[in-house]
């Protein structure tokens, strides 16, 4: 099964994205030798040519995590209330955190906003301390 640009130029992003600054030089070698043992070193500049359209897209998208009791399809409704909130396109990504009893908790970029029910009685039980 042949790779295509797409594929290569994702998995480029994503171990980059995945490594430190320091780290990038090597990343860059390691794929470069998997071209070459592919016998797809021809490909290279198509796949820089997708790596950056893929980076551009990246940028232009926030990147939202919604976490929650139990696993859960993201509806339409609440893609459009994070797009919404960002004022870009969201990129979501679902976690599930069994330590909370119900509601979701949202993180986008540095920006969280609680709606656990689990944040809701720790908020009610500081203010009642207080």
């Amino acid at each position: 099964m042949a790779i295509s640009i797409q594929q290569y130029a994702e998995a480029l992003y994503e171990s980059l994205q995945e490594t430190d600054a320091k780290s990038h030089d090597l990343v860059i070698d390691n794929f470069i030798k998997v071209l070459k043992k592919n016998d797809e070193l021809d490909k290279y500049e198509k796949i820089v040519e997708a790596y950056e359209a893929h980076t551009a897209k990246e940028a232009s998208l926030v990147h939202a995590e919604v976490i929650s009791a139990k696993p859960a399809e993201h509806n339409k409704d609440v893609l459009d209330a994070l797009n919404k909130i960002a004022g870009k396109d969201a990129k979501v990504t679902h976690k599930v955190n069994e330590d909370l009893i119900g509601g979701v908790v949202i993180k986008i970029d540095d920006t969280m906003i609680d709606a656990s029910v689990k944040g809701q009685l720790d908020k009610l039980k500081k203010s009642l301390s207080e």
